[in-house]
């Protein structure tokens, strides 16, 4: 087929497809094709028709074809970058930067990409690309909440509650109300993120998650009564969220009213029977009123439930505030350790109390610290909460090399163990390894803000009237 008879054709083709006659398009295409089988614009035109015609398989395959042939064709890279983005495909931002390439100020390149960015905690490039695609992300609200998400993740406060009041100026739902008065507490405004909710607090419709973000608002500005009260109805509104049972427990142990807490993490409990947290919470307030054989038994529960959870990251800031006697602690670990030498869980507490009186009782406690951690490593291998204490403690003793190796099986269980990662850093900075400590670094940073980022992806998520999970 000549040049002539094929650009004619592709003519004819197009406008077919303007004409919305998908199926006929199809057929002339394979017409063109079985003589002239490596013409990009019959692959590309092709590939349109089919997924007008909902074939997105058979699309793509089309627009790989095409792009085999003419690897800088836009309407192939547009096709293909199409589909997998809807699909959320990993070739996605590839194709999407192959488009930049040949079109730099592109908007709907530039937005993808930064939906892209935010959906993988990459805010620094979502920020880049929604800044390009401004005028255009003004029509979706979905963007201009993730562009705020993300100017907030990068520690640009005030440009996101900007954007956060104007959606929720355009559009006063309970999530931008709530995603906004989250920016505004973080950021240090407790008034004015009060303000915001209280329209839906004075609401009966308002969902759990605005009592739960009004009471620790409240907290935080020594409000203690309001926050009782908001924790209370949270709790009424979704009974089912251990979050709120979590919330009450800390308020109750922070004002000394354990059995309050108790009571109402017992209430928690009975709805969500299999929180290994829940159990973790009561086992801390029942050590307050000295129940010891109660809180063991939680402390074995929870680990039961969820070998992974840490201990450290969920009590011991609670376990170990200036109200509660650490001396008396460590003798209750210890106690318990010597009596069930063969529970991962109780080595690992003891092992935990030594570590926190290391500074004043010096290097003997260290000494036991370190076997109590190894036995508790030795019944359960895969206990990551035991391995970071163990690269801690190693990190005492100036055996680096050990910390690393520790570290790398801790990191090989959860690469996203930031503990691990932060022991294994002091290590490698301590042996000199100044290339390794700047890839941790730059490592560590990068978890830091996916983890931020993932916090504030939670409080974008849709808020339900009634009987939600936030």
């Amino acid at each position: 087929m000549s040049l002539a008879q094929e650009t004619e054709a592709a003519q004819a083709i197009t406008a077919e497809l303007r004409a919305n006659q998908n199926a006929q398009a199809l057929t002339d295409a394979d017409k063109v094709l079985k003589a002239s089988p490596s013409d990009c614009r019959i692959l590309t035109l092709r590939g349109i028709a089919l997924l007008r015609m909902g074939q997105q398989g058979e699309a793509r395959a089309s627009f790989d074809r095409a792009l085999k042939f003419c690897p800088q064709s836009l309407p192939a890279l547009e096709g293909a970058a199409q589909i997998d983005y809807a699909a959320h495909a990993p070739d996605a931002a590839a194709l999407l930067e192959r488009i930049l390439a040949q079109r730099p100020d592109d908007p709907t390149t530039h937005a993808m990409l930064g939906a892209l960015d935010f959906q993988h905690g990459n805010c620094a490039a979502a920020i880049t690309h929604f800044a390009k695609s401004s005028a255009l992300i003004e029509h979706s609200e979905e963007a201009q909440r993730e562009y705020a998400a993300c100017l907030f993740t990068e520690d640009q406060p005030q440009q996101a509650i900007e954007l956060f009041q104007q959606l929720a100026t355009q559009d006063a739902s309970e999530t931008n109300l709530v995603t906004l008065a989250y920016v505004q507490w973080k950021s240090k405004d407790n008034a004015a993120a009060l303000r915001t909710l209280a329209a839906l607090l004075a609401s009966t419709d308002a969902g759990s998650r605005v009592y739960s973000l009004a009471a620790q608002i409240a907290e935080d500005s020594n409000d203690t009564p309001h926050a009782v009260q908001w924790l209370r109805t949270a709790i009424l509104k979704d009974p089912h969220d251990p979050e709120n049972y979590l919330l009450f427990a800390t308020l109750s142990f922070n004002h000394a009213s354990y059995q309050v807490g108790i009571d109402m993490v017992n209430t928690g409990i009975q709805q969500i029977p299999d929180s290994a947290r829940l159990f973790l919470a009561r086992g801390v307030l029942e050590v307050q009123l000295s129940k010891i054989d109660a809180a063991v038994s939680d402390f074995q529960k929870a680990h039961a439930l969820d070998p992974k959870l840490s201990f450290a990251q969920d009590a011991m800031g609670m376990v170990h505030s200036q109200q509660h006697d650490a001396a008396g602690s460590l003798a209750i670990f210890r106690a318990q350790a010597a009596a069930h030498p063969g529970d991962p869980l109780l080595q690992y507490l003891y092992a935990e109390a030594l570590s926190e009186q290391d500074q004043t009782s010096g290097e003997e406690n260290l000494k036991l610290a370190i076997a109590a951690v190894k036995k508790s490593l030795e019944l359960e291998p895969g206990y990551q909460s035991a391995r970071d204490l163990y690269c801690k403690l190693l990190l005492q003793t100036e055996n680096y090399n050990e910390v690393i190796h520790q570290a790398e099986i801790a990191l090989k269980n959860d690469p996203t163990d930031q503990s691990a990662l932060y022991q294994q850093m002091q290590a490698e900075r301590r042996l000199g390894n100044k290339e390794a400590v700047t890839a941790m670094v730059a490592r560590l940073n990068d978890l830091k803000q996916k983890e931020k980022a993932a916090q504030v992806r939670y409080q974008l998520s849709d808020t339900q009237p009634q009987n939600s999970t936030p």
